[in-house]
């Protein structure tokens, strides 16, 4: 008789069952949990929040849970705390049982006994210190719901909910138990596990909207309360019953399907917490709109899970995962700090910074922030055991997820494009597919303006007109400011004086001028080029030549002199004069030169000669944020407390505006210096021209810096200031009505009428020029 053959297991199985039993149950009982909470503590959940508190607000700072006093105060605030007592006290009682001898049985359970009562007593004191520490608001106390924000805080985490949640120490107690001691047996353990699980979860949410009724609590306070107590609870479950864990490798085996969804809701839940937002914000409170927002969170997971796992190879997905989490880890940060849209003109923005700039943005706490904002990515590569995969899995895997989707879409493709049509700005907002898009079309699609170019001519012959037959030379100063709004320009009614060394010099000040874009990359180039904004045309204003040469080629002295990142192109072929740093050492420090040097750091006498006509282009630091305290000396430093931190959110929006403020107190000072140098300027006709580049946000609508897209950036973003000094025999030379100027002034300027208006102001002959732009033209007496 033969032998039966002897069943040879399959050794891919075997393998797989190693690896499971390798995997650390730390990694989703602890460390998941904890860095959940940490990521609902750091950043803002504002519009959100309050999408889910409007239903419980009637009005005039009146809320639902205030008018059932039974229900909520009595019953749910007061009643709840009693839950977390029940369950300290009797595994208190228990323990002490277990010592008598009635008790005996009691006694293989001392530590579950003594890990509850340490538990819960743990999330208590906890929930207690970390609500001391918090500056979060209650909503009860925030403006929008009637309230009255000074003093505000103490808020988070929530106590109340806590009182349910805390009782995941019972959960824990009885996971604990083993079969073999277990009276209940496996099934019996299981289902007593699940429904201790069950309830105080929903007993916990139940006791936090509660307190959201009333107004004392968000939701995103009760969410992050869970995450808290289970994470002690999680950690002390650890430390009594699997110490060993610790020591051990966080090592976790996933098939390669549930690395690519994990992956996902990370990427999609988590760092797209902008996009989010926006939409919450779009929307309210309904079974419509809630409806709109599942489905458009399945649309957006199917496409990020078809995007990461038609990385077929498990070392290509991990890279892929981890280049995204640091691209959204970014846009998020920047986003959440600022205000930052990431597009192409935000791109464009990030190339042509230079290296003090960036230094200015990037911090030990930035860093620290965007790198815990990747650490799931990062543990992901290294730590997580991704098991092989079939060709027919992955396939089935991206085709139920592009079914889910299309049909998702389908359904509701009315409400999804009606809510990108209304608020586009969310295309900009879905990371990393905007870093990627954004950059790709900034490096490909579009080149920087500050790339060396051969530049259309577009006027071979201009000629100086018949004012500078004089004898008399002429100098004209035209400064680009640096990041100056209207609305903290004194001359323009400011609350404050911010000008009034201008204000002495009986300036021209225009009353409002609109800049050609909201960053520096955009405007510059723009506001010297004949295009303008209301031809807008990047990839024209970048292939003809700026307005410089063509006053270089009519017989003019030109020159450039830079305190920022450059000229962004508008110098190409015009001389760049250096600033002697040496020279006005005290008016440098750590690479960045205060404005006052960009004349006082100049050998003047090498560039001026009697009766030449010179035109010198000065480019500001300005007010370049986010360092507004570091853009002036401290004499300048009328207005306090100022904010000196780089994380503007640190800061409170008075100490922002006081260093911005500041920083205009001392632009206004370096014009009236320069205005004064030119008035001593015996022998020429002098003048100059002052506007700023674009605006800037100082905390409106959480909204910091600039570089907004142009459809959606707030007016004080585009709204600059503009002044015109010109000597009495300038104005003489030109014939200027200055009556009829001043009326002018009224009128709204903008970044299209430089061009023209440089051509007039220097009497330069050229085809470019636009009379209907010129804001003097109607004002200059013809012969």
């Amino acid at each position: 008789m033969k032998s039966l053959p002897r069943l040879v297991k399959d050794p891919q199985r075997i393998s797989e069952k190693t690896e499971a039993s390798e995997s650390n149950p730390i990694v989703w009982m602890l460390l998941v949990p904890a860095w959940i909470y940490i990521f609902i503590a750091l950043f803002r959940f504002g519009p959100i929040d309050q999408f889910f508190a409007f239903p419980f607000y009637e009005g005039a700072g009146k809320w639902y849970g205030e008018s059932n006093v039974l229900l909520f105060r009595t019953i749910l605030h007061k009643g709840g705390k009693i839950f977390p007592v029940i369950a300290g006290v009797g595994s208190l009682v228990l323990l002490l049982c277990s010592y008598l001898s009635l008790g005996k049985t009691l006694k293989p359970y001392r530590k579950q006994f003594t890990y509850v009562i340490v538990a819960i007593v743990t999330c208590a004191l906890s929930v207690v210190g970390a609500k001391a520490l918090s500056s979060s608001p209650c909503p009860w106390s925030l403006e929008i719901f009637g309230g009255n924000p000074e003093g505000a805080g103490r808020c988070f985490p929530a106590g109340q909910a806590s009182s349910g949640f805390a009782l995941f120490a019972l959960f824990f107690a009885f996971l604990s138990l083993k079969f073999s001691k277990s009276p209940l047996g496996s099934a019996g353990r299981s289902l007593a596990c699940g429904l201790i699980l069950g309830g105080v979860v929903v007993l916990g949410l139940i006791l936090g909207i509660g307190r959201q009724a009333q107004g004392a609590h968000f939701i995103s306070h009760t969410v992050a309360t869970m995450f808290f107590d289970w994470s002690i609870c999680a950690f002390l479950y650890f430390l009594f019953f699997q110490p060993r864990v610790f020591i051990k490798k966080p090592t976790v085996v996933l098939s390669a399907g549930s690395f690519a969804l994990a992956a996902v809701v990370y990427l999609a839940f988590f760092l797209n917490l902008p996009f989010f937002s926006k939409v919450f914000s779009a929307l309210h409170f309904s079974f419509q709109d809630l409806t709109l927002i599942f489905a458009l969170a399945v649309v957006l997971l199917c496409i990020m899970f078809i995007g990461v796992r038609i990385l077929y190879f498990r070392w290509i997905m991990k890279a892929g995962i981890l280049l995204f989490s640091l691209l959204a880890s970014g846009a998020l940060y920047f986003n959440y700090e600022f205000g930052t849209i990431i597009n192409t003109e935000m791109m464009n923005n990030a190339f042509a910074t230079d290296t003090a700039e960036a230094s200015e943005l990037i911090s030990f706490s930035s860093v620290a922030e965007i790198t815990f904002l990747t650490l799931p990515g990062l543990f992901a590569c290294l730590f997580i055991k991704v098991k092989r995969q079939s060709w027919l899995n992955w396939l089935g895997q991206i085709s139920l997820a592009l079914i889910v989707g299309l049909m998702m879409l389908y359904a509701n493709f009315q409400g999804i494009s009606s809510l990108i049509r209304t608020e586009p700005v969310t295309r900009n907002l879905i990371a990393p597919a905007n870093v990627l898009s954004s950059t790709y079309k900034a490096l490909v699609k579009e080149s920087s303006p500050s790339a060396p170019r051969v530049r259309e001519v577009i006027d071979p012959q201009p000629s100086l007109g018949e004012t500078h037959n004089s004898k008399k030379g002429m100098l004209f100063v035209v400064v680009v400011g640096e990041t100056v709004r209207l609305a903290n320009w004194g001359l323009a009614g400011y609350e404050r004086q911010t000008t009034p060394e201008l204000k002495a010099r009986n300036v021209y000040a225009f009353k409002k001028t609109i800049s050609c874009g909201t960053s520096t990359d955009i405007s510059l180039p723009c506001m010297f080029s004949r295009v303008g904004r209301r031809n807008y045309d990047r990839d024209r204003i970048l292939r003809e030549e700026s307005l410089l040469p063509v006053l270089k080629r009519a017989g003019m002295n030109v020159y450039w002199v830079d305190n920022q990142s450059g000229s962004k192109g508008v110098s190409d072929g015009i001389a760049e004069l250096p600033i002697d740093k040496k020279s006005v050492a005290s008016l440098c420090r750590s690479g960045r030169c205060f404005d006052e040097a960009l004349l006082a750091g100049l050998d003047i006498s090498k560039i001026l000669k009697p009766g030449e006509d010179t035109v010198i282009f000065m480019h500001q630091l300005g007010n370049h944020g986010p360092a507004y305290s570091k853009r002036y000396p401290k004499t300048f430093e009328k207005y306090t407390p100022v904010c000196e931190d780089e994380q503007l959110q640190k800061c409170s929006r008075q100490s922002i505006i006081n260093a911005y403020d500041n920083s205009v107190l001392y632009t206004d000072h370096f014009l009236a210096g320069v205005i004064d140098w030119l008035k001593g300027m015996k022998g020429m006709d002098t003048g100059l021209l002052y506007v700023s580049d674009h605006g800037e946000n100082l905390g409106e609508n959480n909204l910091y810096l600039h570089g907004a897209p142009e459809f959606m950036a707030p007016s004080v973003q585009k709204e600059v200031p503009m002044i015109l000094w010109l000597s009495n025999s300038l104005e003489e030379r030109l014939k200027l009505d200055t009556t009829c100027f001043r009326k002018v002034l009224d009128k709204e300027a903008s970044h299209d009428n430089l061009y023209s208006s440089l051509l007039g102001l220097l009497d330069v002959k050229s085809t470019t020029y636009d009379k209907s732009l010129d804001f003097t033209s109607q004002c200059r007496k013809e012969d």
